[in-house]
């Protein structure tokens, strides 16, 4: 091939999509690295040069189209998807004011499940000691919240 000994090419790309996949984590190039693993094996055998490159584009493709169309749909729920970190579970969640919110004083902690969070309120108003909260989400270190609003009795 070219003058090459093949086994180097197919050794080369074999390194070459390890490193890209290993790189990117997307299982695209990994494919392509058992096509050439699959190649440098056909040329230990001394198979002609057509017949590795054959082989190669056949086991590359035939496994990144039964990735795509058979595997990743079953593990749609597992990639991409964020978890939730214990700070995530607090949103939506009551707390209780333990120390005055005063957005210029940039003072305030609020008690969520049990942990005291530094808090500021949700539309920079001061919030007194002692009122029931709503965690609305999560900015930096700090639990962003708004006042209960009471339940109204008909």
């Amino acid at each position: 091939m070219f003058g090459i000994e093949a086994w180097i090419i197919w050794t080369a790309l074999l390194v070459i999509f390890l490193i890209i996949e290993a790189m990117t984590l997307d299982l695209l190039t990994i494919w392509f690295a058992i096509g050439s693993l699959v190649a440098l094996i056909f040329s230990a055998f001394g198979l002609p040069v057509w017949s590795q490159v054959t082989v190669f584009i056949v086991v590359s493709v035939a496994l990144l189209i039964l990735f795509i169309l058979a595997i990743k749909p079953r593990l749609g729920n597992f990639i991409n998807k964020p978890e939730a970190t214990n700070a995530d579970r607090v949103i939506g969640v009551e707390g209780i004011v333990t120390v005055d919110i005063d957005p210029v004083q940039a003072t305030g902690l609020v008690k969520v499940k049990g942990q005291i969070w530094s808090a500021v309120s949700a539309d920079d108003s001061f919030i007194k000691e002692g009122t029931a909260v709503v965690v609305s989400e999560i900015r930096g270190v700090r639990v962003v919240v708004s006042p209960k609003i009471a339940e109204q009795k008909n």
